[in-house]
């Protein structure tokens, strides 16, 4: 078992409140025990983060490369410590052997992406017809208060982190509960790596007390959220109150449209992994199988034989394709959406049961499971389940197909698997959302961009964009000249 603490001013902090984390494959199993920040250790933290930013200690804000190093040295960490994390992520959130490797090292990626970025940096100048200078300068947006999911707890964290760190911001970081110990490995990794003390506090708490508290602080310049849509909305209207810059990547319910002339046997490994990816718990997961009516019935044979050739079991075994929910809240709620399903009316191709045999019975195990037929209008078909629960929905044309996948409040993601690739262009412009996957599933390189369109949120992470989230835009004009005739607009002598 691990036991959590804050780290503020890089020091950590116990308390004599504190939660335990069960293991979501073996619920008898503790995983970590979670000092609780207290308010005044939130804002603590705050302050420190904004004493350093406001007065650049350590040279943080102008000496980009320091940072530069950090980045790369906790690059470097990561991948020497990739067993250990691999295990944390195992315990913590179930997620299996093979996928949690590839998570590890995605978000090394991250971080190695964006070192370096902050010599390559530049404003714009202008000089104008009368001969004086615009300076178009970035600068660092301040103190960012960061607040991370559970479901892919390492790069989540790191595209909000790296970045903040590339341009010279100082942070706030509360990860989420469920994942307090991985959270707080990947915090020890960062502080090993040259950051100064203070430049990055981690505080660890429930999301009504210290997330909120985060949000509402003055003092933060920017809240950089991924989370529920819900909560997301919350997190808009507060920061109104100050006007405080945010970042928000929310919920989705994606559409991977098939189309009669795609690579059939290649369009259904894409759609597993990405449906099934994490058990289905992530906010990109190709949730919604869209299939041209034509070959319908052939795709839902092709689909239940795939799905019955999943591993279901215990996420440290190397051959485990699919791992347990998060927690029973979690495997509840599924149920309850698969439970919805069958009431509607909806064929249920295959799975819809939680697993309680095989060694399984103290994880929350759901099987993969498909409905066939539904109505896009319907609640499994609008609503984000987060667990393995696939619906298919029938197309005629490609303007329908057009007309089903937009219709939906979110806007994340959109897979089109076809063999003309001019539709498939065609497809991409039409489709509101904010990655659209042409013969693929569920990319995500740093190099790329995520973020999304409608109630989705509001943003971009990775690549470019994900610098710019980050910084503000100053205009310094130089009058060069000397030329103040514009004065006598108002002074004439």
């Amino acid at each position: 078992m691990i036991e959590v603490k804050s780290i503020i001013n890089g020091e950590e902090r116990k308390s004599d409140q504190y939660y335990y984390r069960e293991c979501p494959y073996d619920n008898e199993k503790i995983v970590t025990k979670t000092h609780i920040a207290s308010i005044e250790d939130l804002k603590s933290a705050i302050d420190i983060a904004r004493e350093i930013f406001d007065n650049d200690r350590y040279n943080w804000v102008s000496d980009y490369k320091q940072r530069d190093r950090v980045l790369f040295k906790i690059a470097e960490r990561i991948r020497e410590e990739s067993q250990t994390l691999v295990d944390l992520l195992i315990d913590e959130i179930g997620m299996p052997l093979r996928q949690a490797k590839a998570h590890v090292n995605a978000a090394a990626d991250i971080f190695e992406y964006y070192a370096g970025f902050g010599s390559k940096i530049y404003g714009n100048v202008k000089f104008l017809p009368n001969g004086d200078l615009i300076q178009l300068v970035k600068e660092p947006v301040g103190v960012v208060g960061a607040i991370t999911p559970w479901n892919f707890p390492l790069t989540q964290s790191a595209r909000k982190i790296a970045p903040a760190i590339a341009v010279g911001c100082t942070i706030v970081w509360k990860p989420a509960s469920y994942t307090s110990g991985i959270s707080y490995y990947l915090a020890k990794i960062i502080m090993s790596s040259g950051i100064p003390k203070g430049v990055i506090n981690v505080v660890f708490g429930p999301g009504d007390k210290i997330g909120s508290e985060l949000v509402k602080n003055n003092k933060v310049d920017k809240i950089s959220f991924t989370g529920e849509t819900t909560t997301g909305k919350w997190i808009m209207q507060e920061a109104s109150k100050d006007l405080k810059r945010v970042s928000l990547e929310l919920g989705g319910k994606n559409p991977f449209i098939l189309f009669k002339d795609a690579n059939l046997d290649q369009a259904i490994k894409g759609l597993i992994y990405g449906m099934f990816r994490n058990a289905g718990q992530a906010c990109g997961a190709t949730a919604r199988l869209l299939v041209e009516e034509e070959i319908a019935e052939k795709v839902e044979n092709k689909v239940v034989e795939a799905i019955k050739r999943l591993k279901v079991g215990n996420p440290r075994v190397e051959d485990t394709d699919v791992g347990p929910l998060v927690s029973k809240s979690q495997e509840n709620k599924v149920l309850s959406y698969i439970e919805m399903g069958l009431k509607e009316g909806y064929k249920l191709l295959v799975g819809g049961n939680k697993i309680r045999n095989n060694g399984l019975e103290r994880g929350y195990f759901i099987e993969p499971t498909v409905f066939s037929n539904v109505d896009n209008k319907s609640k499994i078909a609008q609503e984000e389940i987060f667990g393995p629960v696939l619906v298919i929905i029938y197309f005629k044309s490609e303007d329908e197909a057009i007309t089903i996948a937009n219709d939906i409040i979110y806007g994340l993601t959109a897979a089109i698997w076809t063999n003309d690739y001019r539709k498939a262009l065609r497809i991409s412009r039409r489709i509101r959302a904010g990655s659209i996957w042409i013969n693929d599933a569920y990319t995500q390189p740093a190099e790329g961009l995520w973020g999304g369109y409608k109630q989705s949120g509001i943003g971009r992470e990775l690549g470019l964009q994900g610098i710019e989230e980050f910084v503000e835009v100053k205009m310094i004009y130089n009058n060069i000249n000397e030329n103040y005739l514009h004065f006598k607009q108002v002074y004439k002598y």
